[in-house]
């Protein structure tokens, strides 16, 4: 997965939430808009500690390389997520 193909998918107005699907069979959710930010080489991943709440409770850092698909998740934000 490029950097531009990610970076497209967290710039779209209106927002959708995305799961990232990552090589090792595990996936990772984006539910916020600025909650995933691009790094060189990786996107770092925030998620909030409880609904509502701007505190971070947990991040995953996830090498670029390992993103073999993004999957737009439309009308549901309340997936469960598996750590990278």
């Amino acid at each position: 997965m490029t950097r531009d193909n990610i970076q497209a998918e967290l710039d779209r107005e209106p927002f959708e939430p995305l799961r990232f699907h990552l090589a090792s069979g595990k996936t990772v959710l984006v539910k916020h808009p600025n909650s995933a930010y691009m790094m060189d080489h990786a996107v770092l991943i925030l998620h909030r500690m409880k609904p509502g709440s701007s505190a971070i409770g947990i991040y995953d850092v996830v090498n670029l390389r390992l993103i073999e698909k993004i999957e737009q998740v439309r009308g549901r934000s309340n997936g469960k997520a598996k750590s990278a």
